[in-house]
């Protein structure tokens, strides 16, 4: 409810519909949850299949995932193409966090907030629905992948922290 309250401008009239508010389908808040919910899945399912022994960093951006180090022709060809400028938006959406902040606080306006915080959802949807993070057979690719999705998880639940909203566990 509080995403519902939170995404309108200062200046808007609201009329309150807890339906809307409470649904998994469009600009609400439990879609943005699930979103970082199912983001946060990925990560638990990698840790425990460790199937092909890679080192799965979730930390910080400074941290590595195993295979990107003299691998720079192959992590290059991975931002090819429109699936490539498809992860490399995320990516970039998702390093604009930031900047959403410092906009929303000086014009005293969440709703630029909220609506990053949706688009950054439904940016990482897409990518989660176009390409196969944990089944991705190329190692240098796989590796690209889960790289996106960490940092744009950790990216997500940061913005839903600032606009006071927990990411659940499951749902």
């Amino acid at each position: 409810m509080r995403y519902f309250l939170l995404k309108f401008t200062r200046n808007s009239v609201i009329a309150f519909d807890f339906k809307e508010a409470l649904s998994f389908e469009g600009e609400t808040g439990p879609y943005c949850q699930y979103a970082a919910v199912r983001a946060n899945s990925i990560f638990r399912k990698l840790a425990a299949n460790n199937a092909d022994g890679h080192e799965v960093s979730t930390g910080s951006g400074s941290d590595r995932v195993a295979g990107f180090e003299g691998n720079k022709e192959a992590v290059a060809k991975v931002f090819e193409g429109e699936a490539g400028d498809e992860i490399w938006s995320l990516f970039m959406l998702a390093g604009r966090l930031d900047e959403s902040n410092a906009q929303a606080a000086t014009s005293a306006e969440p709703a630029v907030l909220a609506k990053y915080t949706f688009n950054l959802a439904k940016g990482f949807n897409l990518f989660y629905h176009r390409h196969r993070i944990i089944a991705e057979e190329n190692e240098i690719r796989r590796a690209v992948l889960i790289a996106v999705a960490n940092y744009t998880r950790r990216q997500l639940t940061a913005a839903l922290a600032t606009l006071g909203i927990e990411v659940p566990e499951r749902m």
